[in-house]
Formats: C-alpha cells, structure tokens, sequence
C-alpha cells in the first residue's frame, strides 16, 4: 500500500463545513528539519514542526513531522496547494523524493498548485519509530515453517516492543486519529486559506478523517485504492487476496492468449503451492541473499506480485515459475518486495493496524477455522499470518468498533480503485461513498493497487480539481462496466 503515491494527482472545491479547530493545539513550535540531501533551490522548501505525542496531553512530550514544499511553477497562481497522504501504514514519503525530485518538478499538476510532501508521524524524518521491516524480511527469507515463523515474529516483535519503550515512545499514539491531528496542526502553521487532500491507499484513510476533522480546512479531496477504517488487518487480506487471485483465474480462462497458454492456470496454482509445500525453493537474491520460498511465501509473494498493473500476465507466469524450480520473474518479486521494505516503517504500520484494525476475539483457532472459507488459500499467508497473531500485545490499545467508521462529509470526493487490486477492492469505493454526499466513484478495469494510465489519471484529476462538481470526461481511462 505505498511508493506510488507521491506521484499521483488529486483534488478539488467545496463549501465549508463546520469548523473543528478545537481539535488543532494552539501553540506550534517549529523545528530543524534536517533534511541534508534536499536541493538548494527558491522552488523547494523544507520546515517542522513539534507536535504532542498525545494530542489528548498537549502539554506532554512533543514528536516533530517534516515536510517538504515543491513551489507552483505560476508564482502568481492562488489554486490552494496539495497535500499528499502515503500508504503502508508507515510509507515513508520524504525519502521516497530523493532520486525523483527531476520528475516531480515537471509534473503537470505543479503548473499551477504547491505540493505539500511531509512524513507522518514515527516514520522517515518525522520522529521514526525504531523498524522491524528488515528483520521481518529476513525471517520470510528463512526456510522456516509456520509455527517456527510465528515465533521468530513474535521474538522480532517483543524486541522492537522493549526498543520503543526504551526510548520512552507511547506506542498506542501512532494511529490515524493522532495523525489527522498532526495534519490539523500542519494545516494552521502553513497558512493557506484551504487544501487539496490527495491520498493512496492506506493515505484514502487518513484523508478521510482529516476531511472529517478538520472540513473547514479542505478544498476538495482525491483518494486512490480506498482503505477503509473498519477493517480487520488478517481477515481483510484474506478476502482482498482471494477475491482478487480469483478474478485473475477468470480473466486468464476468457482471454485467448492467456488460456493458450495456461490452459489449467487454477491447477497449476494449487500444484506450484503442493510443490512448495514438498520441498520450499532457494533463490539467492543479489547474487548473495540466500531466499527460501516455501508454500506460505509463495502465496504471500504472488499476492505482492499482484500488486502491480501487469498483474494479469505475471500472476501466471509466477506460478508456473515455482513449479519449473525458478525464473526471472521470482528475482523480479523478491526485489519488489525488498525494496518495499525499505520504503516502509513496519512498526508504524502495526502501531496504526493494532490499534484500528485488530480483533482480539480472532484468537489461532478461529484464524485457523477462518481460512476454510478461502479454497483458493491451501497455505496460510505467509508473513501476514504470523505478524497478526504475534503482535497482539504490541500495545493495549483498541479504537472501540463503533468508532470504526467515517463520518458523513459534503467535501467534494474522487474515489479511484481497479478491479484487481488484492489489497483494496472495488467494495471499499462502494463502501467510501455510502458516506460522500458529493463523491464520485471510478472502478478501473485494471491490475494492480493504484496504478494504471497514469497520464489519464493526472488529466482527469486535474479537471476534477478545476471543476470539481462538473461530470468528468474519463474517456481516456479504462472504466470498468460490469
């Protein structure tokens, strides 16, 4: 759920809703934002501020969150800027501009809008937790099998658990409600009149309750793969997963070419998981990390591998790959992986998902009875499952079920999702709009998680945020009808 999302485009126009500046902590302190790298340009700038821990404790510990603005190119342009949300949880989004900020600086959307790129709190440069991500790759690199994968998640867990209370982190304030407090704050010290919310995945979440909290701030509000509040974190990827591997298997059976030459693909699928299961796979990756694909990281990895737009012609190809004993396709799925775990702050994310996104009633045994009702899941998944369950007690914190839901907002809203994504159905956009008086719903018949034409994509956003109650012409995006 996370390195497109800099790069996409949103926005757009609304009437105020009622104002909820109570919930922005008057004072403000600003901070060193200590980002070295960054290009000593006019049209580039960089700033913190200290925000509390615990916005319930204002005067308590403060945490810092840096952000960068890229400028308009029109100087005398008076569109309000955008302000981008990343994905994971935990997507780092500072970092993530070092080696585009070429590409950046010639995005259309920058013609004539400020764009506002800053990390979350406890990730990046923004107060970083300490992060578990790599570990918990080494770990799926193991050839370990579920009970043994569980307990090293749950040693890896408990470590990173004694580190943050080592450096005195409240670990049960890193979640979305604190976070949309930061942006409130972030919002009052910038200074602009309004803002344009644009958020993907994981940042579909945040946006939508900073455009419940803080309305009289928002201008208009774009969000790509919606991640809705109410879910749960194992059980919701199971669905997402199965629903969307399914849809991939349908696809291959009506299309020529892919039954040309996957005659059997959903036998394959079950043989490459029985294959695995009988003798995991060793890849070594960079030509020195030793990778073991067993049968939980095979589903695991074809799930990643469906993260991407060409997902119909490579889900296939992966499967077969795992029967034949490798390919380049395995290298080219590990490397996705590897380097979404460099983008990403793994202990954010649980921080977040343990406290929003977690069922304490799903215990190992109903887990266990859960995924009889996933044929297509003959292994369990992977890293997921042992993450869920070994992270129960990463914090004691729980948003109560009741307080998992949106509020009703009349913010002009784009809600954008494809077909095939395995991480955030076409559901969630259904889901997002029961609560949007002025939203507008775009299902892509398109592979992979928030991806896609992306020129078509950027035009259409820019008209929506030109005109934002106006009928849209998609005719260059590839609109699913069914």
């Amino acid at each position: 759920m996370i390195r497109h999302l800099f790069i996409l485009i949103f926005l757009v126009h609304v009437s105020c809703g009622q104002s909820n500046s109570s919930k922005i902590v008057s004072t403000i302190v600003e901070a060193d934002h200590g980002i070295e790298w960054l290009p000593d340009r006019a049209d580039i700038q960089a700033g913190a501020i200290m925000v509390p821990e615990n916005h319930d404790d204002p005067d308590g510990k403060k945490i810092q969150i840096t952000y960068v603005i890229i400028k308009a190119k029109d100087t005398t342009s008076a569109e309000f800027p955008i302000i981008y949300f990343s994905g994971g949880p935990g997507g780092k989004q500072i970092d993530q501009i070092q080696d585009a900020i070429d590409f950046i600086m010639k995005l259309p959307i920058r013609e004539k809008r400020d764009m506002i790129l800053f990390d979350q709190r406890g990730i990046g440069y923004s107060s970083a937790l300490p992060d578990m991500s790599f570990g918990s790759f080494d770990i799926m690199a193991k050839d370990a099998a579920e009970d043994e994968e569980l307990e090293l998640m749950t040693a890896l867990i408990l470590d990173y658990k004694k580190r943050c209370e080592d450096r005195n982190i409240g670990l049960e304030f890193y979640n979305t409600h604190q976070n949309a407090r930061d942006v409130g704050m972030l919002f009052k010290h910038l200074g602009y009149d309004k803002y344009n919310l644009q958020g993907g995945s994981y940042g579909t979440r945040l946006g939508r309750v900073v455009q419940d909290f803080f309305p009289e701030y928002v201008n208009c509000s774009v969000l790509d793969s919606p991640a809705p509040i109410s879910s749960d974190f194992l059980i919701d990827r199971l669905d997402s997963y199965s629903l969307a591997l399914g849809r991939i298997f349908d696809y291959c059976e009506n299309n020529s070419d892919c039954k040309g030459e996957y005659p059997d693909l959903k036998d394959e699928y079950f043989k490459a998981i029985a294959t695995l299961t009988e003798a995991p796979l060793k890849v070594e990756m960079n030509d020195s990390v030793d990778v073991y694909i067993n049968a939980q990281d095979g589903i695991y990895l074809l799930r990643r591998l469906l993260y991407q737009s060409n997902a119909r012609e490579k889900a296939p190809e992966l499967i077969r790959a795992y029967i034949e004993g490798g390919g380049e396709v395995i290298n080219d799925v590990l490397q996705a992986e590897y380097q979404l775990t460099g983008g990403l702050n793994l202990s954010m994310l649980w921080s977040v998902e343990k406290y929003e996104a977690f069922n304490p009633k799903n215990t190992a045994k109903v887990i266990e009875e859960h995924y009889k009702n996933y044929p297509l899941l003959p292994a369990k998944l992977g890293f997921f499952d042992a993450f869920y369950q070994a992270g129960a007690n990463w914090h004691n914190a729980n948003l109560a079920l009741e307080e998992r839901v949106f509020e009703t907002s009349d913010i002009p809203t784009l809600v954008l999702v494809n077909q095939f994504d395995p991480v955030t159905p076409p559901k969630n956009g259904h889901l997002f709009m029961e609560k949007l008086n002025n939203g507008q719903l775009l299902i892509l018949d398109e592979g992979g998680h928030g991806g896609g034409n992306r020129a078509c994509k950027q035009q259409v956003i820019i008209d929506f945020m030109n005109n934002p109650m106006d009928t849209l012409d998609t005719s260059c995006l590839n609109i699913y009808e069914g």
